[in-house]
């Protein structure tokens, strides 16, 4: 039992951190030239703003433009109407202030950069600082990126792309039965874009290639397919793509079939025949895949020069994830379909201080065909609204889903919920204050044989500017969890309290280094039928340090523990990590090291270790390309340490029915290698 207790804490603890790890973030270029650039972004809740960087690849400053919250407090989207050169090419990359501090995306910013090819033929570079910002201020602690210089970067080329890696194991401690010594892999893109005239055409395809194929995999497999051609407001997409159309209709994920919207004002409209599951090779490319598609559209209109817009949304088919390129599950998919229609109202009001969202959608949904089961009916709608002036912002949420409600233009939807939602902040940019609070009810409507749960979860966040690059941050959580209906009752935590809190420091180093200390204490306690408690305590230490020119370190530090009573059980994990870059002799010689060590004390006592360290020398070749393309050899050596491993005797039968034991067997956990590499790129 109190094994168990520990372990549900632990999955509980890890459950949280795993959910705030989800952030993402994308920029899309617009259709034609002159258009507004998109990004959005989702992010955990919590987050006090989220800021997107971009600069016209070989300029020197970055400029800035902000994201603003959705109405659910976890999806962000704004857009910039900028004059961008035609074909340049963007480097971006986004920051989060979340709650446990300062986050980058993609991971490695701002060392390196996401980037993407603006409609248009490329003219010649000009000069100066990218496109004037969007009008709005920058947030406090953000570190902008240093200025990198355009050299040893290759022009813009194509419309063949060539990217490659080759790996030589010259030397292994302890070889493995079969292993490969010669690790080969790379892919070919072709990528063409040109506009003419208010006409655009796009052509994406990669051919991806491995050595090393896995399972059923080839060696040779299909990429990226896409298509597209835009004119005016009509753009027409063939291949993979993304599509999302409401919340509880069509949500955003990698689909690939047909697509024609026509974007217009105040009229617009969408046509969609889409795969439900992802495929490989050609097949579903530009017609969805029969047992696994999805057909629809909608149809939009705006009033107010497009601040109100109304649209109606429908879908139908039928999904069978069996059909998936790579289908992971531990239980039978269930094959579904059915048919979803949609009402949907957005609209911005008071210079956009106001944005309101509603849908209210209806289905006929067939949870498991295989089983025959009947078409049901049932209802799911949503309202929202979020309120900005100046510092201060506030936001409110409810959705209420039908028990037998679904559609298949989500992969995983949950039905039978009742969710309400709220925020408060204020926001300035020496200090910050923000209160969330979430009422969530699975399962309302008392469904025979299911568990009913309730869950509120409350949290205060504050930001203090100590000085102009040291920043104080603090919260309090608070959790309550009751399940009416519990199928085990000797399950600890099914109904339970949760409280915490959270404090940190960020330090920003101008102009191209930050830190950010992070601790958190976290209390459980059962009220249920088993009288468990547990805890648990987490620091953390993060950033990166630029020293100098030509070194730059990424430290990750963190320790945690977790106990539970009754029986005093206790888990400790400390970890250390280190990325290093540093260059020996700029644009000849650079060294990479990455490295780091875990320790874990089981309640047993028992310690385990592990630790790897792996140092990259590489000497560049890009002079000897003369600015054609990218390229460098390098000698790497990687040491490895972990428990060993101990195989236990296996007894089994010889002639005349004597046993025969086969020897114990220990591989022991140290090992090193050496490889020599090469990587290209055109």
């Amino acid at each position: 039992m109190n094994t168990r207790s520990l372990r549900t804490f632990v999955l509980a603890a890890t459950a949280l951190s795993v959910a705030a790890a989800g952030d993402g973030f994308e920029l899309k270029p617009p259709a034609a030239p002159g258009g507004a650039l998109k990004g959005t972004a989702t992010a955990p809740a919590g987050t006090e703003w989220v800021v997107v960087f971009y600069r016209v690849a070989g300029e020197e400053e970055f400029s800035s433009f902000n994201l603003d919250a959705g109405p659910d407090g976890t999806s962000y989207a704004g857009q910039l109407e900028a004059a961008f050169p035609a074909g340049a090419k963007l480097e971006y990359y986004a920051a989060l202030r979340t709650p446990a501090g300062i986050k980058y995306l993609p991971a490695e910013a701002p060392a390196s950069f996401a980037s993407l090819q603006m409609p248009g033929t490329a003219a010649a570079p000009a000069g100066g600082t990218a496109a004037a910002q969007a009008g709005q201020p920058l947030p406090a602690a953000v570190p902008a990126p240093p200025a990198a210089a355009a050299a040893g970067q290759p022009p813009a080329h194509g419309p063949i792309y060539v990217d490659g890696a080759f790996e030589r194991v010259a030397h292994h401690q302890t070889p493995v039965e079969g292993e490969r010594r010669n690790l080969g892999s790379g892919q070919i893109r072709f990528a063409y874009q040109k506009e003419e005239d208010g006409q655009q055409v796009l052509l994406n395809a990669r051919v991806v290639y491995t050595n090393q194929p896995f399972g059923n995999q080839t060696r040779w497999s299909l990429g990226d397919l896409q298509a597209a051609y835009a004119a005016g407001g009509n753009k027409v997409q063939l291949g993979d793509m993304v599509v999302q159309e409401s919340e509880l209709t069509l949500a955003g994920a990698g689909r690939r079939g047909f697509d024609y919207s026509y974007t217009g004002q105040p009229l617009g409209g969408h046509l969609f025949a889409l795969n439900t599951q992802a495929h490989s090779g050609t097949e579903g490319l530009a017609w969805p895949v029969k047992g696994s598609e999805v057909y629809g559209g909608s149809l939009g209109y705006g009033w107010l020069n497009g601040n109100l817009r109304a649209k109606v949304v429908f879908l139908s088919g039928k999904d069978d994830p069996a059909t998936a390129l790579n289908l992971v599950s531990a239980y039978a998919p269930t094959v579904r379909d059915g048919s979803t229609g949609s009402f949907v109202l957005d609209g911005r009001f008071f210079e956009s201080r106001l944005a309101v969202s509603g849908e209210y959608a209806r289905s006929l949904f067939t949870k498991d065909l295989v089983n025959e089961a009947t078409h049901l009916t049932d209802q799911a709608w949503r309202l929202s609204g979020f309120w900005v002036d100046g510092p201060f912002s506030a936001q409110l949420g409810y959705r209420d889903v039908g028990r037998d409600f679904g559609t298949v233009g989500v992969a995983f939807f949950v039905g039978d919920r009742r969710t309400l939602n709220g925020s408060l902040g204020v926001n300035y940019a020496s200090w910050s204050l923000s209160a969330t609070a979430v009422d969530e009810r699975t399962n309302p409507t008392g469904q025979p044989g299911l568990d009913q749960a309730w869950n509120q979860t409350q949290s205060v966040d504050a930001r203090v500017g100590l000085t102009q690059t040291l920043f104080w941050r603090v919260g309090l959580r608070q959790a309550h969890q009751e399940a009416e209906l519990i199928s085990n009752p000797l399950i600890p935590f099914s109904n339970s309290k949760r409280s915490g809190l959270t404090t940190g420091f960020d330090l920003v180093l101008p102009p191209a280094s930050s830190l950010a200390f992070n601790a958190q204490f976290d209390r459980l306690r059962s009220e249920g039928a088993s009288d468990t408690t547990g805890s648990s305590t987490t620091l953390s230490l993060g950033g990166s340090l630029a020293l100098g020119q030509r070194v730059r370190l990424s430290p990750n530090l963190s320790w945690s523990r977790t106990l539970s009573d009754p029986g005093d059980q206790k888990t400790t994990m400390e970890n250390a990590f280190l990325n290093a870059d540093v260059t020996l002799v700029p644009g000849v010689l650079g060294f990479l090291l990455n490295g780091g060590i875990s320790r874990t004390v089981l309640l047993t006592g028992e310690v385990m270790e592990n630790s790897v360290a792996e140092g990259t020398l590489r000497f560049f070749l890009d002079t000897f390309l003369k600015g054609r393309g990218r390229a460098s050899l390098g000698l790497k050596g990687r040491y490895t340490h972990t428990p060993n491993l101990v195989t236990p005797p296996l007894t089994g039968t010889g002639t005349g029915g004597t046993a025969t034991p086969t020897p114990t067997l220990v591989i022991p956990g140290n090992d090193n290698s050496v490889s020599i590499l090469l990587n290209i790129s055109y």
